[in-house]
């Protein structure tokens, strides 16, 4: 999370001497990283960056609460100044007029704390310029007094705040305003301030008025219905903290991220909703004239009780790697509004033994207890205090030590070195990897013809294009191509990633995929690439090509190989478990308007790990010469030249290399090393095994041998 805080404002909250550079350099050291400072209209712009867990930090004077912690460790003089959770919080100092009330209901859990005031005579006018320069400073947009009011608390505390049209707040049968916290119903309609109608998932935070309308979705974005108008005279003004999980999940499922969703759902502190209130007050009274027309509503069911954390002495000083004071760590702790006090832990003795310092676990140790602000939430155990020790004590002061223990050892991830060596071979020779999205569209299941019934849907997709989880690698990549083709007609690109293959009982199981795409019939290419991947996991491609989907040992998961074969053309070629290659079937490509010809190698990465031979076999050179001669067949139609190589050569030991050499209509040319690496192989031996392979091409495959 990113904030922009000009210099004079966070003077405001903060008296110091340093300079921009100063608070720029220590508190990127100890505190939120200040990541540049920016010159606007003679004006000093810090951007600093607050983690997520810190949404205490998200503002001006959070950031000056950080920065009067910090600045003292370097010797900078720093106070903080005008601390809403010092000020009277005692509403009676206000003069009341309790003319207009409101009839309000809440969940509290839903929201923890309610507070709202009704206002009237405002005059809704454009906001003075000192008020629309510091909050067009911070990067929001002026648009009148009163929306200027709610955007500067939002600023400068930290706290969301929202204004109603009170006079567009119906009342209920007796006649009074009513405001009706409640989750929603799923499908019901509101219309935000941006013009926008949302359909609701259901379960959201909304409010309703006595007409049963829908004036506001919580924490997100205010309704239209209900907005500050140029002829608004009486507004409520309302601030709040709701259940972060709720927001979250609206903001996610509605793709509606605002300001007020991002510190809703990180959860806001409700010990610092009324000081604000009392503040907003008195701005609008000042800027637009307006005066409480009804009671301040409080409602707060569940104060904050505050709690403590323990933590050991001696565990603080073995993090840091440095004892530490008691009154050093106090000076570091309370800055930041933590509580610290120190006693003496007793750790029991053991059961029996009564002299209790006989015990070899017996102890006595400083014990630190900490008691926690309602603004740090984040704090929960023991290692959250030893961090903020930590940070303000400065990890540039931790003196570096060597460890005194052996150095860790961890065994190599085998699937990721094999990724990168993949991932080098194939950049190497000549493809361009993608990343595609895990997420495929309805249109790509359906012209694919993937079951979706067997695939994980997304129950809150951001666009139609990201609604299943894949199951194949095939339409993502496909789209690619399709994108790419007016740009680049001809080119070769893969992608290894996963796909999602379905689960019932649990998450998908995630099986990463090679998947590798040519423009144009380069069916050779394809089957040389494959076999030069397998021969690089020590595989044998005679052991694995199978020329047919209807092999025994085809693909077993979700993408069924009825479906595969489908979108393969009549030339194409299985790998068994390993994968599987082939020209891409033109009416598949019709369906995704492409026009040109597309080669398609598919090979399941996981089962080339999980077989890959990585000892190598060394076979020395022969001492004997081989006798080599060549042998031409002719074949039938569409008969597999790659299952006769593997059949001459499975033939005889004595069968050392076999090559195609030609190939040519219905005629083969194989050339046959014979060798026998004992002794020289005699011509007896060579045509004793021509015969017999004569034999076997012509029983196996009805080829005839030609001369």
């Amino acid at each position: 999370m990113n904030i922009l805080i000009p210099d004079s404002w966070l003077r405001e909250f903060l008296e110091t001497a340093a300079t921009p550079k100063q608070i720029k350099e220590y508190l990127s050291l100890c505190g939120p990283s200040i990541e540049r400072i920016n010159e606007v209209s003679g004006e000093t712009i810090y951007d600093v960056e607050v983690t997520t867990n810190r949404p205490d930090s998200m503002s001006v004077f959070g950031v000056a609460r950080e920065a009067a912690a910090i600045l003292p460790r370097f010797e900078i003089a720093a106070k903080l100044a005008n601390d809403p959770y010092h000020k009277s919080l005692d509403a009676r100092r206000y003069t009341l007029d309790a003319s207009l009330k409101l009839n309000i209901q809440t969940d509290p859990i839903l929201n923890p704390r309610w507070v709202s005031v009704v206002i009237d005579n405002v005059t809704v006018k454009p906001s003075p310029d000192w008020l629309q320069k510091k909050i067009e400073l911070t990067g929001i947009r002026s648009l009148n007094n009163i929306v200027d009011i709610t955007n500067y608390f939002l600023r400068a505390y930290g706290q969301p705040v929202h204004a109603f049209d009170f006079a567009e707040i119906k009342p209920n049968a007796e006649g009074i305003p009513t405001m009706i916290l409640r989750a929603s119903q799923k499908g019901e309609k509101l219309t935000t301030l941006d013009g926008k109608t949302h359909s609701l998932p259901g379960g959201d935070i909304v409010i309703e008025d006595g007409a049963g309308r829908l004036i506001d979705l919580c924490g997100i974005r205010g309704a239209e219905n209900s907005s500050i108008k140029s002829i608004t005279k009486t507004i409520v003004l309302f601030m709040q903290t709701y259940d972060p999980v709720r927001i979250r999940k609206t903001s996610m499922a509605l793709a509606l991220r605002t300001e007020a969703a991002t510190l809703f759902e990180k959860g806001l502190d409700e010990e610092l909703v009324l000081p604000t209130m009392l503040d907003g007050m008195e701005m609008v009274k000042k800027l637009a004239g307006g005066e409480a027309a009804s009671q301040i509503y409080d409602i707060y069911p569940k104060p904050y009780a505050p709690y403590q954390v323990s933590v050991d002495r001696k565990k603080v000083d073995a993090y840091i790697g440095k004892k530490l004071s008691n009154q050093e760590i106090k000076e570091i702790l309370t800055p930041l509004g933590l509580e610290v006090a120190f006693n003496k832990a007793v750790i029991p003795a053991q059961a029996g033994i009564r002299n209790k310092k006989a015990d070899p676990h017996f102890r006595e140790d400083d014990n630190m207890v900490v008691t926690v602000p309602s603004f740090r939430r984040d704090i929960k155990i023991d290692v959250d205090i030893i961090e903020e020790i930590a940070r303000l004590y400065g990890y540039h002061n931790v003196t570096p030590t060597l460890p005194d223990t052996p150095p860790p050892f961890s065994e190599p991830n085998k699937s990721l070195q094999w990724e990168e060596d993949i991932k080098i071979r194939l950049r190497d020779w000549g493809f361009t990897e993608t990343y595609t999205y895990s997420m495929i569209s309805e249109e790509l299941m359906d012209i694919f013809g993937l079951d979706k019934s067997k695939a994980f849907k997304i129950s809150n997709p951001l666009s139609s294009e990201w609604v299943y989880m894949r199951p194949s690698l095939w339409p993502s990549i496909l789209n690619c191509v399709k994108q790419n083709l007016n740009l680049h007609p001809c080119f070769k690109i893969f992608e290894l990633s996963m796909r999602y293959v379905f689960n019932p009982d649990d998450l998908p199981y995630e099986n990463p995929t090679i998947l590798i795409c040519w423009t144009g019939e380069r069916f050779l290419e394809a089957k040389g690439v494959a076999e030069s991947i397998l021969d690089l996991f020590g595989i044998s491609t005679n052991d694995v090509i199978l020329n047919s989907f209807q092999d025994p040992r085809k693909i077993p998961d979700q993408v069924r190989n009825d479906v595969l074969k489908n979108w393969y053309d009549d030339r194409h070629l299985s790998f068994g478990d390993f994968g599987s290659l082939g020209l891409v079937n033109s009416q598949l490509l019709t369906k995704l308007e492409i026009k040109t010809p597309i080669t398609v190698l598919e090979l399941e990465f996981a089962q080339l790990v999980k077989s890959a031979q990585t000892t190598k076999k060394y076979h020395p050179i022969p001492k004997y010469p081989a006798v080599i001669e060549d042998m031409t067949f002719v074949l039938p139609a569409k008969t597999p030249l790659g299952e006769i190589i593997a059949a001459i050569k499975n033939q005889s030991p004595l069968v050392y290399e076999v090559q195609l050499i030609t190939e040519y209509q219905d005629t083969a040319t194989f050339r046959i090393h014979y060798l026998n690496p004992d002794k020289q192989i005699t011509d007896s031996e060579v045509i004793a095994l021509r015969t017999q392979l004569k034999e076997m091409v012509d029983k196996t495959f009805n080829a005839k041998l030609r001369g």
